[in-house]
């Protein structure tokens, strides 16, 4: 599914739930949760994905892997994504990321990501489950890299940190 939001598919009876959406250059997504995990594939562009707990740069042809309800921000520069939003239960079974991650996308991966977004949202084929479970089991065997900002946990320095990651050119 293209260009929508995952509230209206978020209750769908499917482990994982894969949707495409294209990004203007510097659109910002607010701070938000999802109830499911996301890993967050960036096509083309860059993301800078944004938590308590610190900032990821995202290049083009890797993906941010969230947690279950973390909070998070997103500022786009030009990016096609791809999503994958995962139930909690299905995360334990296959997923070995805990925490926010930014994980390199195989060119499996990749092309599992660009065809999953075309799925129905009930998809119930063999062909079409059998392409995500598959995805599941690419996903479990990513590396993760190293592209995080650790930000402080003492509130005056968070926010100015925080301040300036938000318009760096200007301090």
């Amino acid at each position: 599914m293209r260009n929508v939001k995952i509230d209206e598919f978020d209750r769908l009876d499917r482990d994982v739930v894969a949707l495409g959406n294209d990004y203007a250059q510097g659109f910002i997504l607010p701070p938000h949760q999802h109830r499911r995990a996301q890993l967050l594939y960036g096509a083309t562009g860059l993301m800078y994905v944004t938590t308590q707990d610190g900032e990821w740069v995202v290049p083009p042809q890797h993906a941010v892997w969230i947690p279950p309800e973390t909070v998070h921000a997103v500022r786009f520069a030009g990016v096609t994504t791809r999503s994958l939003y995962i139930e909690p239960d299905c995360v334990a079974a296959f997923i070995k990321h805990r925490r926010c991650e930014v994980i390199s996308v195989s060119p499996l991966l990749r092309q599992l990501l660009l065809e999953a977004v075309d799925l129905p949202p009930l998809y119930d084929s063999p062909r079409d489950r059998t392409l995500i479970q598959l995805m599941l089991l690419e996903l479990a065997a990513m590396p993760v890299r190293e592209f995080d900002i650790p930000l402080p946990q003492h509130p005056a320095l968070l926010a100015l940190c925080q301040a300036f990651l938000l318009n760096p050119l200007y301090p």
